[in-house]
C-alpha cells in the first residue's frame, strides 16, 4: 500500500525551479483548487516518502526504491513563511489566499500530527511562522477545529490557549450552537439545526494527551504544556512513539513518578524540564522513573 502511494506521487510531482511539487491540488476546503506546490500536500508527500524509507529499512526489503524515495524527498518543495504575514505559507505565494479564520489547519499539518517542523531542531523562524498561523485562525471554530488548535498550542507549550481551546469544545450545545451535546457528542452547528460530529470527541481527548505527553522518534517528554487547573493529577496507559505506554501522576506541577513500558520499543530518551534521562528496554520490562 505504501509503495502504491509513493509511486503515485512519484508519477505525479513536476518540477519545479523551487524543487518537486504537486501538480494542482486544493488545500481542503479552502483557497483556489488548481494550485500548485500547497503546503498541506508537500507535507503529506515527505511525511510518506520518508515512512516507506524507514519501513523499507526495517523489513530489510524494496531497499534501493526507500533509497530512491529518500531522494525524492530530498528535493520536494518545503513551505516558507511569508514575509509579508508572517505566517507559514498555505500555497507558493506571500499573500494569503484563503480566509484568514478558516476552519481548518492545513498548512500546519506538518506540525500536528506531524513533527517535520517541532521545537527540537526546527528553524527558530519556522516555529514562529506556525504560531503565527495559529494567532491569525484565531481561537473560535468548530469543535473539531478547536481540538486540532489545542494540540498545536500544546506542542508549541502554550498550556493556557490549549485549556481555553479544550473548555470551548466541551461547553454545552444550547440552541444548535456549536458545543457538547448532555450525551457528549460534539455537536456541528448549521445554524437552525446541528449534527453529530466524531471528530472533536476523539481530537479533544488527543489534544489533552499531547498536553501532558509529547512523543516523538527517541524522545517522551513529560507535561509539556500542563495547565495550573490540572496542577495535580495522574493518568495510565498513554501510548508513546517508538513502542512505549506510560503511567504519569504528577503534584503541584511537578512529577512524581513516570513508568514507562516496553510495548515493542527498547530505547528512548524521558525528559522533564530540563531534566532528561536515556533508558533501554526489553519488550515488556518497564521502568518507573522520579525525575
Amino acid at each position: 500500500m505504501l509503495k502504491g502511494a509513493c509511486e503515485f506521487w512519484e508519477a505525479r510531482l513536476v518540477e519545479t525551479p523551487e524543487g518537486l511539487v504537486d501538480d494542482h491540488d486544493w488545500s481542503p476546503e479552502h483557497g483556489p483548487q488548481d494550485a500548485r506546490g500547497l503546503t498541506y500536500t508537500q507535507e503529506l508527500v515527505h511525511h510518506l516518502f520518508g515512512t516507506y524509507r524507514t519501513a523499507t529499512d526495517v523489513l530489510r526489503r524494496d531497499q534501493s526504491y526507500g533509497r530512491k524515495m529518500t531522494g525524492l524527498r530530498d528535493r520536494l518543495y518545503l513551505p516558507v513563511v511569508s514575509p509579508k504575514t508572517g505566517m507559514l505559507q498555505e500555497w507558493m505565494s506571500p499573500d494569503d489566499l484563503g480566509e484568514t479564520t478558516h476552519r481548518h489547519l492545513s498548512p500546519l499539518v506538518g506540525f500536528f500530527p506531524g513533527d517535520r517542523i517541532n521545537r527540537d531542531d526546527s528553524p527558530a523562524a519556522l516555529v514562529e511562522g506556525v504560531k503565527q498561523h495559529l494567532i491569525t485562525r484565531g481561537m473560535e471554530s468548530f469543535g473539531w477545529g478547536l481540538a486540532w488548535r489545542a494540540a498545536c498550542w500544546a506542542r508549541l507549550k502554550d498550556a493556557d490557549r490549549s485549556y481555553e481551546l479544550i473548555g470551548k469544545v466541551i461547553r454545552p450545545s444550547i440552541g444548535f450552537a456549536n458545543g457538547t451535546a448532555p450525551n457528549f457528542f460534539d455537536m456541528y452547528s448549521f445554524g437552525d439545526r446541528s449534527i453529530f460530529q466524531i471528530d472533536a470527541n476523539l481530537g479533544a481527548p488527543a489534544a489533552m494527551l499531547e498536553m501532558l505527553l509529547y512523543a516523538r522518534p527517541g524522545v517522551i517528554e513529560l507535561l509539556p504544556a500542563l495547565p495550573s487547573a490540572w496542577k495535580t493529577g495522574s493518568v495510565t496507559g498513554i501510548g508513546a512513539r517508538g513502542g512505549f505506554s506510560v503511567d504519569l501522576a504528577w503534584k503541584d506541577g511537578k512529577v512524581t513518578s513516570a513508568t514507562v513500558r516496553s510495548v515493542g520499543g527498547t530505547e528512548t530518551e524521558v525528559r522533564f524540564g530540563r531534566w532528561k534521562k536515556r533508558i533501554t528496554l526489553r519488550r515488556g520490562q518497564s521502568v518507573t522513573l522520579r525525575p
